[in-house]
């Protein structure tokens, strides 16, 4: 994949609090001497990525082989990579894939702190020198040699990470260059205050602050080679295309679609990618809070609500009966809402959060309970059991499910049962009318059948999907449609 996107692969631990401590520090001391970096996950996982947007004014983007393929994962890059100077596409390079779940089970996750998608992959799929975090600590015990570090193959310039003192990192270097024939492109210090900062705010215990980001950022341009990196990061450069950089986008559609995002202290959390590819088929995407305003914005054709915590303002949410009345309405007119993990529970009947019922927007036929101790979004595959808006019957929508809530059907007297209903045997995506809601994370940058969807008419198409996220089963019965 020759492009003009200078691009490393930061090979790092398959353990311990992603981003890691190490690409923070890569990604601020970057940021810091004036490098605009856009930072990939290898896995679409659907968790908080404001620590790499505090760190590199670019929110952080996600590749996923799981999801997409290959020729997807390359449009993503060269799209989201196109307007920065680098692109970095962070993950371990030695961690094993569980295997591809079947539709009715979760595999083992791939979002917790053990797993950080299939890098090896990403390399081959868009040609990335890796570049390499070396643990000083797990290569030395008390200041002595401990063991030849291992490096995973392929391996092209290294950074260490957690060297106590000028000394020992040069010491390093002359070891590796000498036994491993590898550049140290640079370092970051031990910095225990800020490693343990890290590690707890990717617990949720704490938001890691600017002078965080500020230490691990001059710890790494203290000891870096700028230059060095520099080499790596456009050794797959193709000079020919450095005029008119890889466009890598869609093809703009007819526009008069208006699409309204939920976005406030409740919901937010949506892939980069799914907005920029509603807007490249001419939707205009507008925002709200349904925590503050009485109503929707004007004219919208879409409403979504993507991921957040609702339950940590649940209240606030309940007592805004107009924004509940304005969605109701916008439901009861014909028109289209998508939600996802918490927006799905809080357009259910109640929430539910240790013990206590609190209303929610009363849209989807469910009470929606948060899990006290949930598990990381674990992959799954499921077939909707009937024609909707984002597919036909029969489909198999492939996305990451999270399990910080449970969904438990609730029916209301004198309703009509083919207004509503689940579009999985397991329960976890649902549609009232043009209403659609789940637990299920879908990128929506991997499926473009389903983005047209969402800017097209309210009839699905039934024409066959074609990508590795979205595909029919067939099947002989007929169904209504959702």
């Amino acid at each position: 994949m020759m492009t003009a996107v200078p691009r490393i692969a930061l090979s790092t631990s398959a353990t311990g609090p992603e981003p890691s401590t190490a690409g923070l520090a890569v990604l601020a001391g970057l940021t810091a001497s004036r490098w605009r970096v856009q930072h990939f996950r290898s896995s679409a996982c659907p968790t908080t990525t404001e620590v790499v947007a505090a760190a590199t004014g670019l929110p952080e983007r996600h590749l996923d082989t799981w999801l997409m393929p290959p020729s997807v994962c390359q449009s993503l890059f060269v799209a989201g990579a196109r307007a920065a100077s680098l692109g970095v596409v962070e993950g371990a390079l030695d961690a094993v894939r569980p295997a591809s779940p079947c539709p009715s089970s979760p595999a083992p996750s791939l979002c917790g702190g053990d797993f950080r998608g299939d890098l090896r992959a990403l390399t081959r799929i868009l040609d990335l020198p890796i570049v390499s975090v070396l643990s000083v600590a797990e290569a030395t015990r008390d200041g002595d040699w401990f063991h030849l570090p291992h490096l995973p193959k392929g391996t092209e310039a290294i950074i260490l990470d957690g060297v106590r003192n000028d000394l020992e990192l040069e010491r390093w270097r002359r070891f590796i260059r000498l036994n491993l024939g590898v550049p140290v492109v640079g370092a970051v210090d031990l910095l225990p205050g800020a490693r343990g900062a890290v590690e707890a705010a990717a617990r949720g215990e704490i938001r890691l602050t600017g002078d965080v980001l500020d230490a691990l950022g001059a710890s790494f341009l203290r000891h870096a080679d700028l230059n060095a990196l520099a080499v790596v990061a456009t050794s797959r450069v193709d000079p020919t295309r450095l005029q008119g950089r890889d466009a890598g986008g869609r093809e703009a559609g007819p526009t008069g679609f208006r699409g309204a995002s939920a976005r406030d202290d409740a919901f937010g959390c949506h892939f980069p990618d799914t907005l920029e590819a509603l807007e490249a088929l001419g939707a205009h995407l507008v925002e709200f809070s349904p925590i503050r305003d009485g109503a929707l914005p004007d004219g919208v054709d879409l409403v979504m609500i993507g991921c957040g915590f609702p339950d940590q303002h649940a209240h606030e949410l309940a007592a805004n009966l107009s924004m509940i009345a304005a969605l109701r309405q916008h439901v009861c007119r014909g028109q289209r809402i998508y939600s996802e993990g918490g927006g799905t529970a809080y357009l259910g009947r109640s929430m539910v959060i240790n013990g206590k019922s609190i209303p929610g927007a009363g849209i989807l036929p469910f009470d929606a309970e948060l899990a006290p101790n949930p598990t990381p979004p674990s992959p799954v595959v499921r077939t909707l059991l009937r024609d909707c808006w984002i597919g036909p019957r029969g489909a198999q929508v492939r996305g990451y499910k999270s399990d910080r809530w449970t969904l438990r059907t609730s029916v209301e007297p004198f309703e009509c049962p083919s207004c509503f209903g689940s579009l999985s045997r397991d329960d976890d995506l649902y549609f009232r009318h043009h209403a659609v809601g789940g637990l299920i994370h879908l990128h929506l940058g991997a499926l473009p059948e389903v983005v047209a969807a969402f800017a097209g008419p309210h009839r699905p198409s039934l024409k066959r999907p074609s990508t590795v996220g979205l595909s029919q089963e067939p099947d002989d019965d007929d169904d209504q449609d959702a």
